[in-house]
């Protein structure tokens, strides 16, 4: 994917224009102040606590709340609105909330943007991705999330050595070997994967790829974003509901909120 894709999807984030709930913890004027171009995409909810004395506004409705990641989860179960942004909450508490309330065992693929290449990486989260079935989801589940998109995705699975380099330790042999088998059961699933081994030079332009698993997938998203100064989307819960998850270290949410209308847009297309 490239450039053009980022853009279709802004001008379907535009035409859409949902309402997405995000989520605020101890937000102060600077943060609320980022979100108003935020509403180019969206109606914007703001759930939790934004201080008292920041302007909020009048384009931005608020719900008040002492457990945003409850009540945001609560909302979007319920229905009343079409999609959620993390935004600044507490990673841990908000994503075991939507697991419980969703039942689900969260995966989340990030869409980054480097270089005019846009692309799915997962695993981002340090404790995920650590089985092949874990992986192999992911793969499946990006694909889905892409063909709604309208993509055709094209897959590069990552393992921890190259094919020749077989033999040299049990870790490099396991790797390989659930490297292959992942690509292959993404195949028999119809979908186009190929195992790259640790070349992720040979990634692009593919438009899904996965790491051997959550720590590696998560140097891989901090060292595009932070040192090399990738643009990054929001990383979408794979889930039959529209949750994106966002980093607090965010200046701002206009990606996530982008991503989450069209993601919600595309989900009511099909319901």
């Amino acid at each position: 994917m490239d450039t053009a894709f980022i853009r279709s999807l802004q001008e379907k984030a535009r035409a859409t224009h949902a309402r997405i709930g995000i989520g605020i913890w101890n937000g102060d004027a600077e943060l609320i102040s980022s979100l108003k171009s935020a509403t180019e995409y969206a109606d914007l909810l703001l759930v939790g606590d934004p201080d008292g004395e920041c302007d909020v506004d009048g384009n931005l409705e608020v719900a008040r709340t002492e457990e945003p990641w409850s009540e945001l989860v609560r909302l979007l179960k319920s229905g009343e609105i079409d999609g959620a942004v993390r935004g600044n909450l507490p990673a841990g508490r908000t994503m075991k909330c939507l697991a419980r309330e969703f039942d689900i065992k969260v995966k989340r693929l990030a869409l980054i943007e480097q270089s005019g290449w846009a692309f799915l990486l997962g695993p981002v989260g340090i404790d995920e991705g650590e089985s092949m079935q874990d992986r192999l989801d992911l793969v499946l589940g990006g694909a889905s999330l892409l063909q709604n998109l309208g993509v055709s995705p094209k897959v590069s699975v990552l393992s921890g050595g190259r094919m020749e380099d077989r033999g040299r330790s049990l870790r490099v042999d396991r790797s390989l070997t659930e490297g292959e088998l992942i690509a292959s059961r993404a195949r028999e699933a119809g979908v186009a994967a190929a195992h790259k081994g640790i070349l992720i030079e040979s990634c692009r332009p593919d438009d899904i790829v996965i790491a051997p698993e959550g720590v590696s997938g998560n140097l891989i998203f901090r060292t595009l974003l932070f040192l090399c100064g990738a643009n990054s989307f929001g990383a979408p819960v794979l889930m039959d509901h529209v949750f994106v998850d966002s980093s607090r270290a965010r200046s701002g949410f206009d990606g996530p909120v982008m991503l989450a209308s069209c993601m919600a847009g595309a989900r009511e297309r099909r319901l």
